[in-house]
């Protein structure tokens, strides 16, 4: 008999996502094919990911760890920018040197940022994820001002995170189609695999992962299972001993 269920997982670092669903067949009469598409239409509304914040959610989850840093950088009066542009110019500068230092450690600079000023009565700053690295390094290379403030990642969680990166391009006043976050070039993408299952498959978190969200749907022909979960975070990669030297 062929397989009629459906199973789509998306993988970004630890977040995973999964759904699995009954699927309509060719040969299903009208009644059954009906049924069948509306736990479709439910399972794919979870998956399709099609807000902006749910698409950062998931570049933050595939390039950051908890531990990872959040960081605001303001001006002080001598050095607000005029515009975005401006404000966009100085932060290029900065980058290029948090670059540099990432380089001295060998280690290569991943980056996600939103530069703003609605919400904040038309002042500039920009907030940054950054991987994690020293405070003072954060401090001293922002020449613009001293109001910095630091974060984990971990005291926002992915989800609120990249909703709050992406506030302004929500509110009143906003710029139409402005994209409200940029990132270095380097990011890993999500991975995502669609596959066919036997119907007896069913979805669930992988031991040790922490559910942040279920779902389920029934009805007399069809049926589908949804699940985001936090995966337990890997321990880190030993580094290998040097060879004795005899």
């Amino acid at each position: 008999m062929a397989k009629s269920k459906r199973m789509i997982t998306v993988r970004a670092g630890r977040l995973f996502f999964g759904v699995a669903y009954t699927q309509a067949r060719a040969c299903d009469p009208p009644q059954v094919r009906a049924a069948k598409s509306k736990v479709t239409t439910a399972a794919r509304r979870k998956v399709n990911l099609r807000r902006a914040w749910q698409k950062l959610m998931l570049t933050l989850g595939a390039n950051f760890r908890q531990r990872d840093l959040v960081v605001t950088l303001s001006y002080d009066d001598a050095h607000h920018p005029a515009g975005r542009k401006a404000a966009n110019a100085c932060l290029a500068k900065y980058l290029t040197l948090l670059r540099r230092s990432f380089r001295q450690e060998g280690r290569k600079l991943k980056y996600v940022y939103c530069t703003e000023s609605v919400h904040s009565e038309g002042r500039w700053h920009h907030h940054l994820v950054i991987p994690e690295t020293s405070y003072e390094t954060i401090r001293s290379l922002w020449a613009f001002g001293s109001d910095i403030e630091i974060d984990t990642i971990d005291m926002w969680g992915y989800q609120e995170l990249a909703k709050y990166l992406t506030k302004e391009a929500r509110e009143p006043g906003a710029a139409v189609g402005a994209r409200s976050w940029s990132c270095s070039r380097n990011l890993d993408r999500p991975t995502r695999e669609s596959v066919m299952v036997e119907d007896y498959v069913t979805l669930s978190p992988p031991p040790g992962a922490v559910v942040l969200e279920k779902d389920s749907m029934v009805n007399e022909w069809g049926s589908y299972e949804y699940i985001c979960c936090l995966l337990p975070e890997e321990p880190p990669a030993r580094r290998a001993r040097p060879p004795m030297r005899r």
